[in-house]
């Protein structure tokens, strides 16, 4: 898992490091990955029981070398990722949502068992953390407010969500022509 992670983060512009011996335990289980904007941290573990009693030392690794390498201003000081690898489900499925939710030191990304089979599966883990690809040419992008109509056509009349998006697009505050047409009622 970690040399998946590795290659699907240095393929997308990361600088990735597997000497981990600013880190206090985390060795041959883990890596760094930095680009521009954030410094990652990607740890794997074969079971949950393993990271659900490890995840707070890797976490707590991680906020000590950003503590260490970025003065508190540097945007990047407030873009660190905990990216937590397992092989094996958690026993409850909740354990691992509330590991996430927990953003009070860094944004934490959790992959276990079935979703992490392939190696297109740690990609997926790691895609919030991508680049994003857009094709080449800009206005081959579908404009998302084209495909509202279809989007809200069970809860939303389409006049009145046609005259909300054209005030959108003239930059109009749509919900004052809205009522101004009348439609607000």
């Amino acid at each position: 898992m970690i040399a998946l992670a590795s290659e699907t983060l240095s393929l997308n512009g990361y600088r990735v490091v597997r000497d981990m011996t600013d880190m206090r335990k985390l060795g041959d289980q883990a890596l760094l990955a930095e680009d521009a904007y954030s410094v990652i941290s990607v740890v794997a573990f074969e079971t949950w029981q393993q990271l659900e009693t490890e995840w707070a030392e890797a976490q707590a690794d991680l906020v000590d070398l950003l503590a260490r390498r970025l003065s508190r201003s540097a945007p990047k000081a407030w873009d660190g990722y905990l990216v937590l690898l397992c092989a094996s489900e958690p026993l409850d499925r909740l354990d691992a949502d509330r590991i996430e939710r927990d953003t009070s030191r860094v944004r934490k990304i959790v992959a276990t068992g079935s979703g992490l089979r392939t190696s297109a599966d740690v990609t997926r883990a790691l895609d919030l953390l991508l680049p994003l690809e857009l094709p080449g040419n800009l206005s081959a992008l579908e404009d998302v407010l084209d495909g509202l109509p279809e989007l809200m056509e069970n809860t939303v009349d389409r006049a009145k969500l046609k005259i909300v998006v054209d005030a959108f697009r003239e930059g109009e505050p749509p919900l004052e022509r809205l009522h101004e047409s009348g439609g607000g009622r």
